[in-house]
């Protein structure tokens, strides 16, 4: 299925912002009444749902879309897929209205998808991609997204008989598959690093004759993700057979996709990255739209109720109280990973010693965010170590001396990490690369300029 190329370059005013390189972050005046935010929608959700609408057959309505990088790329990529992707607005949402493919999917032009810092989305493409004859993935961040490993997707891909070509034995970009599409039949998955490629199967299972016979091996992380790509899945019409440890999946081929109108939940990284901005500013806050029915939702208030933060969740709305006295804890950090990094910043100002475990794939996101977050917290004053498979963080309820210019690597949760430990240091910090936050949250420093904190640009 064709669009036509004035759609395909049709800007979308939603998806326009700027945020500065360098910023100047510290602490401010904590108000009495509490400051009422809305959650941006979530990345996760955001992705699985356009990608749904991609593959669907008639037109789908998604609306609160994350407002990011993220979504900008996976646009870009679905248009260049063959679908009609525009803005909608009714009352006061905002969506995008996508015509998809019923999973025909169009050659993108010189058979290359580029796909910018986002890891998810190339997981993702990867998966639908093998449908293709030939399709080639590049990036431009070649330090960042191009350091991350995807041979163990690609393994699964060629055991369904797609031909890979890849940087390296890790399968970094540029990456090109042929071959395509597959029968289908039995496959294995190792989840030891990613349960993004086990994700991107399952939305190439019921496209395929055969349909997919997954096992995954090696252990599966961050499996609360695998059953949010499960919930939308079925939400969508897709039938898909789950052991109940995730372990092994069947999804019947020839099932099609079925058009959705949808809201997405609110986010539960930023939701934690808010929280925590919150606690340590002393300011009560509320924050809005945050799906209390969801795994990583009750992750988040079992880990920020552990730290000692006085809050309750009624009615999608999370209060958080002021005047917390932070307490150390020991966390496991895998059904929250993307949260750890600001949840590392509040156990900085938390008495004791707090340690963050099984958070080894830390290391293979934007950054490795196990070595850069430490190195950067003790350029900034904190006392965090790294470890292979963990942090270990020994707090100053006191605060920190600030003064120092410390550099997010292009990675969006360092960025939120080191903004808010600028904000219990007595000389501030200076962010550079703090740009990277529209990676997931492009208005992250006005928010936090709403609950109180001193943000410039430099």
């Amino acid at each position: 299925m064709g669009t036509d190329m004035a759609d395909q370059d049709e800007p979308l005013a939603g998806l326009g912002w700027r945020v500065p390189a360098r910023i100047f972050v510290r602490g401010g005046r904590a108000q009495q009444q509490a400051v009422h935010l809305s959650l941006p929608g979530a990345k996760y959700y955001t992705l699985r749902y356009l990608l749904a609408a991609l593959l669907a057959d008639g037109v789908s309505l998604v609306r609160n879309p994350a407002r990011s990088d993220d979504t900008v790329v996976l646009v870009r990529a679905l248009r260049a897929l063959g679908a009609n992707v525009s803005e909608a607005q009714s009352d006061s949402d905002w969506a995008l209205r996508i015509t998809g493919t019923g999973g025909r999917l169009s050659q993108p032009p010189d058979n290359t998808l580029a796909v910018g810092n986002a890891g998810a989305v190339l997981r993702l493409l990867l998966g639908i991609g093998a449908l293709l004859s030939a399709i080639t993935f590049t990036t431009d961040h070649p330090d960042s997204l191009g350091r991350r490993p995807n041979v163990d997707l690609l393994a699964a891909l060629a055991q369904l008989g797609i031909a890979t070509d890849a940087a390296g034995p890790d399968g970094l970009l540029p990456i090109t598959l042929r071959g395509g599409p597959p029968a289908g039949g039995a496959v294995t998955v190792s989840g030891a690093r990613s349960s993004q490629y086990l994700s991107a199967l399952l939305y190439l299972a019921p496209l395929l004759p055969l349909g997919l016979r997954i096992t995954v091996t090696d252990g599966l992380r961050s499996s609360d993700i695998v059953r949010a790509t499960v919930r939308v899945l079925r939400e969508v019409g897709i039938h898909i057979e789950a052991a109940d440890d995730l372990r092994a999946f069947v999804a019947a081929g020839g099932q099609a996709y079925r058009a959705l109108d949808v809201t997405v939940p609110g986010d539960v990284p930023s939701a934690a990255a808010l929280a925590v901005a919150a606690l340590v500013l002393g300011q009560p806050a509320q924050l809005s739209s945050l799906d209390a029915s969801l795994p990583e939702s009750a992750a988040l208030l079992t880990a920020l109720e552990a730290l000692g933060a006085p809050l309750t969740l009624v009615g999608g709305v999370l209060s958080i109280g002021a005047g917390a006295l932070l307490r150390a804890v020991r966390l496991d950090g895998d059904p929250l990973i993307d949260s750890v990094p600001v949840l590392v910043a509040a156990a900085c100002f938390a008495e004791g010693e707090s340690r963050f475990e099984n958070v080894a794939n830390l290391r293979l996101k934007e950054s490795d965010r196990i070595g850069d977050l430490c190195a950067e917290l003790r350029r900034a004053g904190c006392d965090a170590q790294p470890f292979d498979d963990a942090i270990v963080v020994r707090g100053q309820p006191g605060g920190i001396v600030g003064g120092a210019t410390v550099d997010a690597h292009d990675d969006h949760r360092l960025a939120q990490a080191l903004a808010l430990v600028a904000l219990r240091s007595r000389a501030g910090l200076t962010i550079t690369g703090a740009d990277a936050v529209a990676k997931s949250y492009p208005t992250f420093f006005e928010d936090l300029r709403l609950l109180g904190a001193d943000v410039r640009e430099i």
